[in-house]
């Protein structure tokens, strides 16, 4: 991606930018949301279906304007039925946390002993902080 309309209006940012590609392209990222997206995905990500508002499902949204968002996530719905063989799927990213919580409890039971990385080390409040659930229901 050239970037070129940023480089035009803000070349500190564009700057910056770069450099933050650079990071990520030498580096090893081990947070899960830090994952490394196509260049395909970084221009989705850049569109204009970043900057909708869409709370509800295809269909049933709080807010109008949502009809194209409506068949990308449809689209996205049945990609993934497909690739798990699934009959529903959510494809709503909701936070983190909850993910985390799911495959815990998958997993484990409550007192089960698993290892998790300090926050210093890249790891994530729920791989066992005393703060979070993890914390609390696990060792």
């Amino acid at each position: 991606m050239g970037y070129e309309n940023l480089k035009r209006g803000d070349t500190v940012v564009y700057a910056t930018m770069l450099k933050e590609i650079e990071r990520v392209n030498t580096g090893l990222e081990l947070i899960p949301s830090e994952n490394f997206p196509s260049e395909a995905t970084l221009e989705a990500l850049g569109s204009v279906f970043n900057d909708k508002y869409s709370e509800g499902y295809p269909g049933k949204r709080y807010y109008g304007g949502n009809k194209f968002i409506d068949v990308i996530e449809n689209l996205a719905i049945e990609r993934a039925k497909k690739l798990f063989g699934a009959e529903h799927v959510n494809v709503q990213p909701y936070s983190g946390s909850p993910a985390n919580m799911e495959v815990y409890l998958a997993l484990m039971n409550p007192g089960d002993t698993f290892m998790g990385m300090r926050l210093d080390q890249g790891g994530h409040l729920t791989h066992g902080h005393k703060v979070s659930f993890s914390g609390k229901l696990f060792n």
